[in-house]
């Protein structure tokens, strides 16, 4: 209902053609990467100002797995991409329930300190 708050080292513009326009409009979005995101940027740039959604976007070092965070009160794990899902070979979204704030908190964390891309 307020932020969304997505982890994929493979976050590209194909992500955001997939997920934004299911978003509600004025939601808050974080999306943290990891590789290239020269796509992603223009991407979100255009779907922002289409689906009036606040989002910025962080490149870190130091991501590996997959993650969705919805207000700060759920989280799921994702065995594959988000920009794929399981249109490449089938895969698994997991709620993460009794680790939920010490998994959130990692992640919080390397957002705080990963690279401002937008």
């Amino acid at each position: 209902q307020n932020e969304v708050f997505f982890v994929d080292p493979y976050l590209s513009a194909e992500f955001v053609s997939r997920y934004f326009p299911h978003l509600q409009s004025g939601i808050r979005v974080r999306l943290l990467g990891k590789n290239d995101l020269s796509a992603l940027l223009s991407a979100v740039d255009l779907a922002a100002q289409q689906y009036h959604l606040q989002v910025a976007v962080r490149s870190g070092r130091t991501i590996h797995d997959r993650f969705v965070f919805l207000d700060g009160k759920r989280g799921f794990n994702s065995g594959a991409s988000f920009k794929d899902g399981a249109r490449l070979s089938p895969t698994i979204v997991t709620e993460i329930t009794d680790t939920l704030l010490a998994v959130q908190a990692t992640y919080e964390q390397l957002w705080s300190t990963a690279t401002v891309q937008r």
